[in-house]
């Protein structure tokens, strides 16, 4: 078990287990809606999908909005979440700041995790993913 804190974080301490379900949630800075348009989300999912591969993880659900993205996935190692977020993160503020032509913006927030308990747990979170976007009012 690892623990990751910073000590200028405002948040809990992540918890990094091996072989474990999470959903985790990102949030962009301040919650502006960067990953609009349709494009934006498209460099967010393929490289969510490039490092999903990399680190071995299982993801199950997983949705972008234009302000934040939610995953369910599971771990193989569970310190790989830091270099998973961090690469993520990093690569798509670089691509995203060079479209909008705007160098040094700040793009994410930080990432909340939580760690999946149950087989009730588990659904309860999938559906949550999969109804997100309703309850942010966006339509099909």
């Amino acid at each position: 078990m690892n623990y990751g804190m910073n000590s200028k974080d405002h948040h809990p301490p992540h918890l990094y287990l091996d072989e474990t379900w999470y959903m985790l949630t990102a949030s962009i800075y301040r919650q502006l809606h960067i990953l609009h348009p349709l494009s934006h989300k498209e460099i967010l999912r393929d490289q969510i999908k490039e490092m999903v591969e990399e680190f071995h993880l299982t993801l199950r659900a997983w949705v972008i909005l234009d302000n934040h993205y939610h995953l369910l996935l599971k771990t193989r190692l569970g310190a790989d979440l830091v270099q998973f977020f961090r690469r993520i993160h990093g690569r798509t503020s670089f691509e995203l700041n060079g479209l909008d032509g705007t160098r040094g913006r700040q793009v994410w927030h930080n990432y909340w995790d939580t760690c999946i308990r149950s087989e009730k747990d588990y659904w309860t979170h999938f559906n949550y993913i999969h109804h997100n976007p309703v309850k942010h009012g966006y339509s099909g």
